[in-house]
C-alpha cells in the first residue's frame, strides 16, 4: 500500500501547486482548546499526589486550498509542554457526494470517543474511560488514507454513516502492551526490526446508523493488522458503541476488544463504559459513568465508578468536578481513588 499513499499524496500535492495562488488559504479558521486541572490522586493512600495540570493547548487549523480540496491540523502542547506533537494534519477531497477521501496522519476512526469524544470541551468527565488507554490506545492518530461518509435511509431522517482506513499500524517488538504500540511512541521502532521489511498495513472503519427522530446512534469497529513483523504477530480489535439523546438526558455506552497474538501466548483484552449525564437550564450536568477494563494477568483496577459534575460558564468554557473511585482485581481498596477539577473552554 506504499505506493498507493504516495501516489495519493503526490496527486493531491499536485491539485495544490497547479492552483492559482490567490485561491489558497481561502476560509483559513485557526481553532483549539485548553484546559487546567487540579488532580487529587490516591486520596486514602499516604502516597497520595496533589498537583496542577496544564493538560491540553491545542491549536488546530482548518481550511479551504481550493475548490472541494480541505486541511485540517491539530498541534498538540500538553502537560504544560512536556508533550508536543502532531494530533493530525491530513488533506481531504470533498467533490463526490456522500465521500470524503482523506490523506496524511488522522485520529482513526475507530468507535465513537477516540475520533470524536475525546477533546476535554466535548468529553463530560476531565478523563478517559476505562479501557481506552491500554486496551483501544486512545488518542490513537496514524498516517494512512481515510475514506468517509454518509448517506440518508428512506424519508425517515435516518442516516447510514461509514469510515475505512488503510494505515501504518500499531507496533513494536515482542511486547505485550497496546498503548506503547502508537507510532511516535518509540523512535527506534523501525531499527527493532531488524531489518525485517514491515509492508503490511493495517486496515478497519466502522459503520453505524443515526436514528435521528428517535435520538439513537449505534455502530460497529474493526482493525486488524502485523505489529510485530519479527516474530509475524498480529493484533485484531472489534468494537461496538451506542448512543441515545432525548431533550437534555444523554446516555452512552462503548465496549472494545483487542485479540492479540503474543510470544508467550495469545491474549484477549476488554474494556468498555457505560454513561449518563442530564443537562439543567443548560447550565449544570451532573455525570455518572462505570468503566472497565480486563487485562490479562493484571491485577491493577478492573473497574471504575465515576460521579461528576458540569457547570457551563460559557457555551464554550465548563468548570468540571469528578471523583473516581477505582477498584481492583486483587479486592476492595480505595486507597487510589481520585478527585479531578478542571476548566476546559474551546476557542
Amino acid at each position: 500500500m506504499r505506493w498507493l499513499s504516495t501516489v495519493a499524496g503526490g496527486a493531491l500535492a499536485a491539485v495544490l501547486v497547479a492552483a492559482p495562488q490567490p485561491a489558497l488559504g481561502q476560509g483559513l479558521m485557526v481553532t483549539g482548546y485548553a484546559d487546567l486541572e487540579i488532580v487529587l490522586g490516591d486520596v486514602n493512600s499516604d502516597d497520595r499526589e496533589f498537583f496542577f495540570d496544564n493538560h491540553h493547548f491545542n491549536i488546530i487549523a482548518l481550511g479551504k486550498l481550493v475548490e472541494d480540496v480541505f486541511a485540517a491540523v491539530e498541534v498538540e502542547y500538553e502537560h504544560g509542554g512536556g508533550e508536543i506533537a502532531l494530533e493530525y494534519g491530513y488533506i481531504s477531497y470533498t467533490g463526490i457526494r456522500n465521500l470524503r477521501i482523506s490523506g496524511g496522519k488522522f485520529i482513526v476512526p475507530f468507535g465513537r470517543f477516540n475520533k470524536d469524544l475525546h477533546p476535554t470541551w466535548i468529553n463530560k468527565m476531565p478523563d478517559r474511560p476505562h479501557g481506552f488507554r491500554d486496551i483501544f490506545p486512545q488518542t490513537y492518530s496514524d498516517v494512512g488514507i481515510w475514506l468517509s461518509g454518509g448517506a440518508p435511509v428512506g424519508t425517515s431522517g435516518a442516516r447510514v454513516t461509514y469510515d475505512a482506513f488503510v494505515v501504518n499500524g500499531l507496533g513494536c517488538v515482542d511486547c505485550t502492551g497496546i498503548r506503547g504500540m502508537r507510532p511516535g511512541d518509540d523512535e527506534e521502532l523501525r531499527d527493532q526490526f531488524d531489518g525485517v521489511r514491515d509492508d503490511g498495513k493495517s486496515v478497519g472503519g466502522r459503520l453505524g446508523i443515526e436514528l435521528a427522530p428517535q435520538g439513537f446512534d449505534f455502530g460497529a469497529s474493526g482493525y486488524y493488522g502485523s505489529y510485530d513483523p519479527v516474530n509475524d504477530l498480529n493484533l485484531a480489535m472489534f468494537g461496538v458503541d451506542a448512543a441515545f439523546r432525548y431533550r437534555a438526558l444523554e446516555l452512552r455506552a462503548e465496549g472494545v476488544l483487542a485479540s492479540q497474538d503474543a510470544v508467550g501466548g495469545d491474549l484477549t483484552k476488554k474494556g468498555g463504559y457505560a454513561q449518563a449525564a442530564y443537562l439543567i437550564q443548560r447550565r449544570f450536568e451532573p455525570v455518572v459513568r462505570f468503566s472497565m477494563r480486563d487485562m490479562p494477568g493484571d491485577d491493577s483496577d478492573a473497574w471504575r465508578l465515576s460521579f461528576g459534575a458540569s457547570f457551563y460558564v460559557s457555551a464554550s468554557a465548563a468548570i468540571r468536578l469528578a471523583y473516581h473511585h477505582n477498584d481492583e482485581k486483587a479486592g476492595f481498596d480505595s486507597d487510589n481513588d481520585d478527585v479531578i477539577a478542571q476548566f476546559t473552554m474551546s476557542f
